[in-house]
């Protein structure tokens, strides 16, 4: 039987899925930055790609905020 607020309820981070992001995450009151790429997502966790091999997940309740990684070209001719 699913309940009823599990049968609307939709990915939130799909649209993330397979970009270089920052999470903003809540660990012990502490505001730490994952860069990672999101590879997932189930109804309590995301799953991340923090390396090459090495995925994790991250509970949902402890994401503050989602950025696209910023990437900086280094565009200076020596």
């Amino acid at each position: 039987m699913i309940a009823e607020g599990k049968k609307a309820s939709s990915p939130i981070y799909s649209t993330w899925f397979g970009k270089p992001v920052v999470l903003l995450v809540n660990i012990r009151q502490c505001l730490v930055p994952m860069p990672c790429s999101i590879v997932g997502e189930s109804v309590a966790d995301v799953r991340v790609r923090v390396e090459d091999g090495w995925e994790m997940d991250v509970r949902k309740e402890l994401i503050i905020a989602v950025e696209e990684e910023a990437v900086v070209l280094d565009t200076r001719v020596n």
